[in-house]
């Protein structure tokens, strides 16, 4: 199986972006651009320090990767490097891999208590449990799984990375847009009722289901438009 064009993964001192060798120039900028449309909310505003390893490029060619990168965040520090150094391979990360959260059975997660009210957001690597509601107008982002211990009725964004195996949980939900990775749905115009019990969203076959806590009442999540981005 073909090597990916371009892997993310964040360090301590920045972001290092491993580059396969055996990739032509086209294949990483658009591996590179939809990596950086879905991590958006991690990089929006901030300054991140760059190391490109792996393939080489020639001036033109640093400056068009550079172009990308600068329409998602500031950028600090750039070097390109064939390799990483010794001491740099052991450096441990600040935060997961950023191609690719891998904490859905166990791993990093914050706890929000109270309700996330509209106009707030809330953005973090790893899982996100609310223990409250999320009202319309609020906002949840994670990398990995978000589970709502109340009504979600805002906007969910699990696996932001495009980790397809992250899920969406609540006790009521009935987001007004909710997302896993590169699938999203959104809620229907008018009043639409209230679910009976909790329930649990889902990527299954490339498409987004919802399934009750009840073994066998699963469906797809038909009553939403469902599209993938």
């Amino acid at each position: 199986m073909k090597e990916q064009p371009v892997v993310f993964k964040g360090t301590r001192n920045g972001l290092n972006i491993y580059v396969a060798n055996d990739s032509d120039l086209s294949e990483i900028l658009e591996a590179a651009a939809g990596k950086l449309q879905s991590g958006k909310p991690f990089f929006e505003g901030a300054t991140v320090n760059l190391t490109f390893i792996g393939r080489e490029f020639d001036s033109e060619e640093k400056s068009q990767l550079l172009d990308i990168f600068s329409r998602y965040m500031k950028l600090g520090e750039v070097a390109f490097k064939s390799r990483l150094e010794p001491e740099e391979k052991h450096e441990k990360p600040d935060r997961d891999h950023y191609d690719f959260f891998s904490g859905i059975e166990e791993g990093m997660t914050r706890f929000i208590r109270g309700t996330v009210r509209s106009g707030q957001r809330v953005i973090y690597d790893g899982n996100i449990v609310i223990i409250g509601d999320v009202n319309p107008g609020g906002e949840v982002i994670a990398g990995g799984n978000i589970l709502v211990l109340g009504a979600l009725r805002g906007i969910a964004h699990a696996g932001v990375t495009g980790n397809a195996e992250a899920v969406v949980a609540s006790y009521c939900l009935q987001p007004t847009q909710l997302r896993i990775a590169g699938f999203i749905a959104r809620a229907p115009e008018g009043d639409t009722e209230k679910p009976l019990y909790p329930e649990v969203a889902f990527i299954k076959d490339q498409q987004l289901y919802i399934e009750p806590y009840l073994p066998g009442k699963g469906r797809q999540a038909d009553f939403i438009l469902n599209n993938k981005v």
